[in-house]
């Protein structure tokens, strides 16, 4: 049956509406004859005329060939990479570990390697395992960390197993039904042997309660810093999408701007317009072939209880910093607010610039001139993000370690328990073949199911037993979480940093020219600074673990003994007196309440979403070096932030005028002139101008590269050449380089 033809209203050029950029009469209507679903059978053939009797040779004429010998030689191509399989570079990196360790082993017992894979038996495995797990020092003298777990060694014949199939093209065992097991009894011996332990690490699961107290320790603390503003917003951004999502963490970190899609969106019930953003996930694991992407919806919720959790906010954020957006004047929460869906239309697609398509969201920073700055092209490592998680969970009191794959776990969990994700598209999200990879990698083995109650009969306590899983169990806002300067200092007293000491002053004694440039000298001292840190980590870790100890047995001879604990909870969150403007603005905009109204809602979502992305220009500038500056007592004023404010200022000409009237310096113009530094790296105080002279040929004249544009922003003058500077810092400012 033929559609019936849409007929054009009359009024469609008269009527409009001043509330509206939109044209509403015209959505029923049409300027073409032709139903979309007619077919037009008048139109010509595509080669013209409808003369079919062009020839494939005649359309391939133009393509230029290669010669016969081109494809001959293919043929013949033994050194072709097509058989190398498709691992990743930290599957890579393993696998050759493993190969220059064997052959290191082989150089050892003086036998040839290849013809040792070749003739592999179970004994000289054992041998070779023997041999690597007593091992202390590993490539160029470094100190190793050796194999604790049986689980690691049992990796490591694994990947010894691609090693040996790479190079000799078989597997281990290939027609001996026995070898495997005699190779798994022969591990067991060698575990045993050198004391490794059975016990698996326990899969700390992050759940939604644990993350918005991670993310509210990243966004308000001071004492974890980052080189640069947008690194905080970063993790917060890499916490939120792969909590709600369940991808790997380098999916996420992989994520570039065209995976992503921002778009307003029509609420079919009728409500406001939703912000949705989509990420698509295409760098998974590729090694059994190429996986379709997945598409990760996120529509924004409308009076969310916490804006912590809200990734529309850091991503919103993060992309105005960028200005990535297509449309030019898109460069605020405010303007989003304004936007209106075309009727007829059910959504507003909000295009990101086409130019930006492969630049990386997660970017590291890098050293300039200046101070930091985020790369426009380098991601951001997972070994960074790694770090960037365990400090966080040491600041945020809790007893595990903080590791991504927490957040996966997490989101694994509760698909399989939801009643609205099934099996297949839990594997799906996972990217996981069956159900089998799930049970045996993914499941805690901590049970959280009430199975007293269970088999009782009675109803189960899921609220207790989902508080006795959690991580919010351990916490502990008392545990230590960073050594006292005694406790730092007491590691100099140790019997192997002080046989390193004296062994680096022997050398001093005997040793003719410049002693710090001799390369005996710089093992030595890297050896000393690398020991002490050990020290220093086994330290905290004993610390923790008696305070955990001996808190339990303290606090309950204490309530024995008839004293009670102060009842009274901490209701506000106090920000420390450190904290730079831009960070206080961010939270005090992220940590509020939802509004009454949507005009409310809409205000505070805006809010939030400009202090992001301000705060993503802002240089932290790093950890702190040296010892924290004493506090000093004064005065209560009628307006701290006022008072603040005033001794900021005054102390920013005290140092402007320093650098143009003292000979010799102690303060670095090039700092004091970069205004999203913090203002204590603006206006620090060296401990002699050669210590000056040392910072500034360390951060500002190692760090110019050829075509930087060179400026002093303190007398507000560009510079041509790194010449020009040296000249400029000494003669104006008395900066000797």
């Amino acid at each position: 049956m033929r559609r019936r033809q849409l007929s054009r209203s009359s009024s469609s050029s008269n009527v409009s509406d001043s509330e509206s950029c939109f044209d509403v009469d015209k959505v029923g209507g049409s300027d073409s004859d032709t139903n979309p679903t007619d077919v037009d059978t008048n139109v010509e053939d595509a080669a013209g005329g409808g003369d079919s009797d062009t020839t494939l040779t005649d359309v391939d004429t133009d393509v230029e060939d290669h010669p016969p010998e081109y494809y001959l030689r293919q043929e013949d191509d033994s050194e072709s990479d097509d058989e190398i399989e498709d691992y990743r570079d930290s599957s890579l990196r393993l696998i050759n570990g493993i190969e220059q360790r064997f052959y290191r082993y082989c150089d050892y017992v003086e036998k040839d390697p290849i013809q040792s894979m070749g003739n592999i038996t179970p004994r000289t495995i054992k041998a070779f395992f023997n041999w690597l797990l007593n091992q202390r020092r590993g490539k160029g003298g470094r100190r190793v960390k050796g194999v604790k777990s049986e689980s690691s060694l049992s990796t490591y014949y694994k990947t010894f197993r691609l090693v040996c199939e790479r190079e000799t093209g078989t597997k281990i065992g290939e027609g001996d039904k026995g070898f495997n097991r005699k190779v798994n009894r022969i591990l067991r011996k060698v575990a045993k042997k050198h004391g490794l332990t059975r016990e698996k690490r326990e899969k700390a699961v992050i759940d939604v309660e644990s993350l918005a107290l991670i993310l509210q320790t990243n966004l308000t603390t001071t004492k974890k810093r980052y080189t640069h503003g947008r690194h905080r917003i970063a993790i917060a951004l890499f916490l939120q999408l792969a909590g709600f999502s369940g991808n790997r963490p380098q999916a996420i970190l992989d994520l570039r701007y065209r995976h992503i899609v921002v778009s307003l969106l029509r609420d079919p019930k009728g409500g406001p317009h939703r912000i949705l953003i989509e990420f698509t996930c295409e760098f998974t694991k590729q090694f059994l072939g190429v996986k379709e992407a997945n598409t990760f919806p996120l529509p924004e919720i409308i009076f969310d209880p916490s804006l912590l959790l809200s990734p529309h906010v850091a991503l919103l954020g993060m992309i105005i910093a960028d200005r990535a957006f297509q449309a030019p004047n898109l460069t605020s929460g405010e303007a989003i607010s304004r936007l209106d869906i075309r009727p007829g239309c059910n959504q507003l697609p909000l295009y990101l610039k086409p130019d930006m398509a492969n630049i990386p969201i997660f970017r590291k920073s890098v050293r300039t001139l200046y101070g930091y700055e985020i790369s426009p092209t380098e991601p951001l490592p997972y070994s960074t993000l790694l770090q960037w998680m365990v400090a966080l969970g040491v600041l945020a009191c809790f007893l595990q370690i903080i590791r991504p794959y927490g957040l996966r776990y997490n989101a694994g969990g509760k698909f399989n328990q939801s009643g609205e994700v099934s099996d297949g598209l839990q594997n799906m999200m996972l990217q996981h073949a069956d159900m089998r990879t799930f049970i045996n990698h993914y499941l805690s083995r901590r049970v959280t199911a009430d199975t007293r109650a269970i088999v009782c009969g009675y109803e189960s306590q899921n609220h207790l037993m989902e508080a006795a899983c959690r991580l919010l169990r351990w916490i502990d806002p008392c545990r230590p979480q960073e050594l006292t300067s005694e406790q730092s200092q007491s590691v100099n007293q140790s019997p192997r940093v002080l046989r390193l000491v004296t062994r680096r002053e022997k050398l001093k004694r005997h040793s003719v020219g410049i002693v710090t440039k001799q390369r005996h000298y710089r093992i030595l001292t890297r050896n000393i600074a690398g020991e002490r840190q050990r020290q220093r980590t086994a330290l905290l870790k004993k610390l923790r673990d008696e305070w955990d100890l001996e808190k339990s047995v303290r606090d309950i001879e204490l309530q024995l003994s008839g004293l009670k604990f102060d009842q009274n909870v901490k209701s506000t969150l106090d920000l420390a007196n450190d904290m730079p403007l831009p960070q206080r603005r961010l939270v005090e905009t992220t940590i509020t309440l939802p509004g009454t109204t949507l005009e409310e809602e809409t205000r505070r979502r805006n809010a939030a979403i400009n202090a992001t992305a301000a705060y993503c220009k802002f240089q932290e500038g790093g950890p702190a070096l040296g010892r924290a500056p004493m506090k000093r007592t004064s005065s209560a004023s009628a307006d701290p932030q006022l008072a603040a404010a005033e001794a900021e200022k005054q102390a920013l000409d005290a140092a402007m005028l320093s650098v143009y009237t003292e000979t010799r310096p102690t303060i670095c113009f090039m700092c004091l002139g970069e205004r999203n530094l913090p203002f204590e790296k603006r206006t620090k105080s060296f401990a002699s101008p050669g210590d000056l002279t040392k910072h500034f040929k360390r951060k500002h004249l190692t760090n110019i590269k050829e075509g930087d544009r060179i400026g002093c922003k303190v007398c507000r003058m560009s510079l041509e050449h790194k010449p020009h500077l040296r000249n400029h810092a000494q003669s104006i400012h008395g900066t000797v380089s």
